[in-house]
């Protein structure tokens, strides 16, 4: 089992000096999962799939 609240360590801890605001969404199934990124006003940025594995969560996450 993957348990994707422990914590992961990768990339940098600091925060973006970036001050757009996104929303990010996950549709989780059981082989994929569905990533959106949408404006604060609700447009579509951005969508990726990752595989529900131990490396897709890995690249998900980092």
């Amino acid at each position: 089992m993957t348990v994707l609240s422990m914590p992961h360590h990768c990339g940098s801890a600091q925060p973006s000096t970036d001050s757009a605001t996104v929303v990010l969404g996950v549709d989780t199934h059981k082989d994929v999962y569905v990533v959106a990124v949408v404006s604060i006003l609700g447009a579509l940025l951005g969508t990726q799939a990752f595989p529900a594995t131990a490396a897709g969560n890995h690249e998900l996450l980092c």
